[in-house]
């Protein structure tokens, strides 16, 4: 999915590929659910139909959560640490902001999208900026 040009800085123009950031959760999901929406986002970014934006803080909470033995059962401590590698090398990384780090990630690259299953986040407006469920925007690359 290509995008148009927008009326801010840094912000994506005719030919880039979409900016778009997923909540730690949304990783998540992907590994605890294989075939759920959020894998199949996973698969979507492998696909390069958008470019997954991530920073070094945003990667080092997916792996402090997937190191948690409660996802043992979903996924191999092993396999955790390749997932997130795998994420690393997947999206385009970029230095995190100082504060609420998803959305000034998001404002800082000029992303269009976040991704989230968080409900503080999805009901969250800015200008600029979407928030969306990880379903709605699997529906919205769809259509």
């Amino acid at each position: 999915m290509r995008s148009v040009e927008s009326d801010g800085p840094d912000r994506c123009v005719v030919g880039e590929l979409r900016r778009i950031i997923f909540d730690t959760n949304v990783f998540v999901a992907a590994v605890t659910s294989r075939e759920g929406v959020s894998a199949r986002l996973i698969l979507t970014a492998r696909a390069g139909h958008f470019q997954l934006i991530a920073s070094p803080m945003l990667l080092t909470e997916l792996s402090g959560v997937l190191d948690r033995p409660k996802f043992r059962r979903y996924i191999s401590l092993e396999d955790a640490h390749l997932f997130v590698e795998e994420m690393r090398k997947l999206a385009h990384l970029v230095d995190d902001p100082d504060d609420d780090f998803l959305v000034l990630l998001a404002e800082t690259v000029g992303a269009e999208v976040l991704v989230s299953g968080d409900p503080h986040l999805t009901t969250l407006q800015r200008p600029g900026l979407t928030v969306m469920a990880p379903g709605s925007f699997l529906d919205a690359l769809n259509s």
